[in-house]
């Protein structure tokens, strides 16, 4: 047997969406997440694992950027990590992973499969158990039924009746007395300033908007929305949220404010709550960092509850030259390709 792994672009886009699309990816989804030049700019996107011809594995690269007040530095997000059958390929899903790591570092990872949370934790440097906290707030009775669903029968079968439309809550439109919020579809080029203000004098993700342009306004997977509020000073506080093109049950948000204007996330998350609910939305979530105890504060007095299980987070280090940090605050489903997935 012939086997190889190569980089991604050495190798047939057709075989790549081949593999990809029986995994459950549509190739107009392959397409703009590793095909996009745009965004690419020549960098290395995933690297395959071929057999005779054939791709039996893959894992694919999301270049990003840290910073902190005074460094910044180049990173990549492992994704979409995957061998045809773990079973009978044995290792090979760890020999992709450590060779796409050899070749890229630093490396990051959010969370990830059963498997990979098994794997992750002997390639990385370190582990952040409890760095990604998801909040939800189901709006109507249908979320709840989509849960229990999982592992009975009947809440699923009652999640497909008029009951899944019952509001849990009534949501009211905001008082015309609060702040003024604009909302507008697709993601706006209004909030750029606001979305790439290094704000936090600690390690953080630093979005270009000429990057959130492909992870959320180009792909072709998600409907989203903008909203935000302007001060004397400009835009002040901003929300993104997005749901599937092929239903509006389920609706995910990432948030940003100025740090001295934090106490307006409260209208802007109750705007949020009357758009999806409007929308016929069943639920709304959220990722945010552990650090970032404030914006926790108020996604609980806005109703969010924080779902059991965290997401780990696993850093690896260039050779010889250690992180500069151990931990980031900014967390958010548009540092991941969660942002996609419902």
């Amino acid at each position: 047997m012939d086997d190889a792994i190569l980089p991604l672009h050495s190798v047939s886009k057709q075989l790549v969406k081949e593999y990809l699309n029986c995994r459950g990816m549509p190739s107009e989804v392959v397409e703009w997440k590793f095909y996009d030049e745009d965004f690419n700019r020549g960098r290395e996107r995933g690297y395959v694992w071929t057999r005779d011809g054939l791709v039996h594995g893959f894992i694919g690269l999301i270049p990003w950027n840290v910073c902190n007040h005074i460094e910044r530095l180049e990173m990549v997000w492992g994704c979409d990590w995957s061998v045809n059958d773990p079973n009978v390929s044995k290792g090979m899903g760890m020999a992709l992973a450590a060779h796409a790591m050899s070749l890229h570092r630093p490396w990051i990872s959010l969370g990830g499969s059963e498997k990979a949370r098994t794997i992750m934790p002997h390639l990385a440097n370190r582990v952040v158990e409890a760095a990604g906290l998801v909040f939800w707030q189901p709006l109507r009775l249908g979320a709840a039924l989509k849960k229990l669903g999982e592992r009975h029968r009947l809440a699923d079968w009652l999640g497909h009746t008029f009951l899944r439309s019952v509001p849990i809550r009534w949501v009211r439109p905001r008082s015309s007395r609060s702040q003024t919020i604009l909302t507008v579809p697709g993601l706006s080029p209004a909030v750029a300033d606001l979305i790439e203000q290094d704000y936090h004098p600690e390690w953080h993700p630093h979005h270009r908007f000429s990057d959130l342009q492909w992870s959320m306004g180009r792909c072709p997977s998600i409907a989203i929305r903008t909203s935000y509020i302007t001060g004397l000073s400009g835009i002040e506080a901003a929300a993104v949220f997005w749901r599937s093109t092929q239903a509006s049950d389920f609706w995910k948000v990432a948030l940003w404010a100025d740090p001295t204007r934090r106490q307006l996330l409260s209208d802007l998350l109750h705007e949020i709550r009357w758009q999806v609910y409007e929308a016929g939305g069943l639920a709304i979530s959220t990722l945010v960092s552990h650090l970032e105890t404030d914006l926790i504060d108020h996604l609980q007095a806005a109703g969010y509850w924080r779902q059991p299980r965290p997401l780990p987070l696993y850093l690896l280090s260039q050779r010889k030259q250690p992180l500069p940090f151990g931990d980031m605050t900014g967390l958010s489903y548009v540092c991941t390709d969660l942002a996609y997935r419902f």
